[in-house]
């Protein structure tokens, strides 16, 4: 009788037990950047359905990662009206196999990963553009992500002297600057307005639910600074594009796909495209001084997966999590 290995469940609590490393995490992504680059990562685009109404996703993303034998799937939704059900917009799992025999292995809360490797991501992108170490950094927004986002950036860059947090109601960014100061070197600023947030500010980072009203504009965005708006398309107006010097993403023909599906308008002002794998190979320059970067992560799962096997490589060893029979 079949006797197939039993599979390792964790929580995020469990997750979060690890205690992978900021440091560790952005290592594990700038590797499989560069893995990328060399051809060593099979990751197809992204594909998904979109239930009931037209902003309702569930996204499959499977990845494979042949020099960290790494084989996996994220499957994620965003639900955007579950906020006035009282429900999370987002959830997500993994579920890594086996790669020599594809059997699952490991199933994994999905979220956690989610906004640490992304603003990862963002912080390595920052840290191969920029001209010179920044010294501020503007946040847009201050969910789960905002958080993250600040953790990573300060790590990488003991640099920053300022942060400013802008967000839709002044009780949410002064909760936030409350709540962050004790993990923050830098102080953190309640901005009056998003204009704040931006001028002068050397990385601005936007982490905003979809809004009509777009807050993000181009002449707030100051010469030599990177621009990242990790929702991708919700926080900046189409001139922002038309004054950047480039965009770098992690993924440009799906950029390039979600802006000629939502946002055409603004896809023919970009004058430059580069891939964020290029940039860590070497086979694309930083930045100069003055020129203003675009970085669009639209969250490769090759990303998902090196960290998430890290996280059960460990979890193995500590013997976290719980094992169940299909």
């Amino acid at each position: 009788m079949r006797a197939d290995p039993p599979i390792r469940l964790l929580s995020e609590r469990d997750v979060r037990a690890v205690g992978l490393s900021l440091a560790e995490t952005m290592a594990l992504i700038e590797q499989v950047y560069l893995l990328d680059a060399q051809g060593g990562v099979e990751v197809p685009m992204k594909i998904g359905v979109h239930p009931l109404e037209p902003d309702n996703l569930l996204h499959a993303m499977p990845a494979w990662i042949e020099d960290a034998h790494a084989l996996g799937m994220k499957w994620v939704s965003y639900f955007p009206g579950n906020a006035q059900r009282g429900l999370a917009d987002y959830s997500g799992i993994i579920i890594l196999n086996d790669a020599d025999s594809g059997l699952p292995l490991c199933i994994m809360e999905g979220m956690h990963v989610t906004f640490v490797r992304t603003a990862a991501c963002a912080t390595v992108a920052a840290r191969h553009i920029l001209a010179a170490p920044p010294r501020s950094l503007g946040l847009i927004g201050c969910g789960r992500l905002a958080r993250w986002t600040l953790r990573m950036m300060l790590c990488a860059f003991p640099t920053i002297e300022r942060v400013f947090v802008a967000s839709r109601t002044p009780g949410s960014r002064e909760s936030f600057c409350a709540e962050m100061q004790s993990e923050s070197s830098a102080p953190l600023a309640a901005a009056l307005d998003v204009r704040s947030a931006i001028e002068a500010v050397d990385v601005v980072v936007s982490s905003i639910p979809p809004t009509a009203e777009r807050p993000v504009r181009a002449e707030w965005l100051s010469p030599g600074s990177v621009f990242i708006p990790l929702d991708i398309l919700n926080s900046w107006r189409d001139e922002v594009l038309s004054v950047v010097s480039r965009v770098v993403s992690d993924d440009p023909a799906n950029f390039r796909s979600r802006l000629q599906s939502k946002r055409p308008n603004a896809l023919g002002a970009i004058k430059s495209s580069v891939a964020l794998q290029a940039l860590l190979a070497g086979s694309a320059a930083g930045s100069g001084p003055t020129e203003r970067s675009f970085v669009a992560i639209c969250g490769i799962a090759s990303t998902d997966v090196i960290v998430a096997s890290q996280i059960y490589r460990r979890a193995c060893a500590a013997n976290l999590g719980q094992m169940f029979a299909l």
